[in-house]
């Protein structure tokens, strides 16, 4: 209707008529367009808070994982340092009575966090984290995720140690498991292996990876509990 009245105009030749259609012509593209990015940006915004949401599902569930394991290497982490100070100064006096059983039978049962990057990878694909309405908060997921990748090559790396330890342990002492299918140590000679440097040196290694994972893990807690709280003001606010 509007463009018919348009053409009438100019055959008319009523150039007024023309300019003021011409405007309203202009401006109902410029509301249509402005209509169109409003709701667009919308449903941008409406997708960044449904990833947000997920994703703070994914990083809360590696907290709670990480709160576990953290409860277990703080005594674990104890029980292996009595272990070596009780064979470095052959006195058994100086580990308790399971130990030295946990320290060298069960070295390899070390959990590790296992980085749940579902939703961020989505987010990469998709370009919702370029597209982030908070860029700062788009820069501190990709560090947090940078982060956690460093922490599960950080694991590899420190696994490599583990080859050797075997080959120590597995030469000087006899494995076996106890009734409740509990990895023991069978006829295990404190004197003996406080006598053998290599046996001494293992055990070293293995406090040392296991502080090493106690402190890796450690820092992924506090970067988690730091990302979550700025997710948490984000979606608040």
């Amino acid at each position: 209707m509007l463009l018919r009245r348009f053409a009438q105009s100019l055959r008319r030749q009523d150039w007024s008529a023309v300019g003021l259609e011409f405007v309203i012509v202009v401006v109902g593209i410029f509301v249509g367009l402005q209509a169109t990015e409003w709701n667009e940006q919308r449903q941008l915004r409406a997708r960044e808070v449904v990833y947000l949401e997920r994703l703070r599902e994914d990083v809360a569930g590696m907290r709670a994982e990480v709160a576990e394991i953290l409860g277990e290497g703080g005594p674990r982490h104890e029980v292996t340092l009595r272990t070596f100070r009780a064979l470095e100064a052959c006195d058994p006096e100086l580990a308790g009575p399971d130990d030295i059983r946990v320290t060298l039978a069960r070295y390899q049962n070390q959990r590790t966090a296992v980085v749940v990057d579902r939703t961020y990878q989505e987010m990469v694909a998709s370009g919702a984290l370029a597209a982030m309405s908070d860029q700062r908060l788009s820069a501190e997921i990709a560090v947090l995720f940078g982060a956690l990748g460093n922490y599960k090559e950080f694991v590899s790396g420190v696994r490599i140690s583990l080859p050797v330890v075997d080959r120590v342990l597995w030469q000087h002492l006899d494995f076996s498991y106890n009734a409740r299918g509990l990895p023991v140590l069978r006829d295990f000679d404190f004197d003996d292996a406080c006598r053998s440097r290599e046996l001494r040196n293992a055990a070293w290694e293995i406090h040392d990876l296991v502080w090493d994972w106690d402190q890796a893990t450690r820092r992924v807690a506090d970067q988690l509990d730091a990302f979550l709280a700025a997710l948490d003001g984000h979606l608040v606010g």
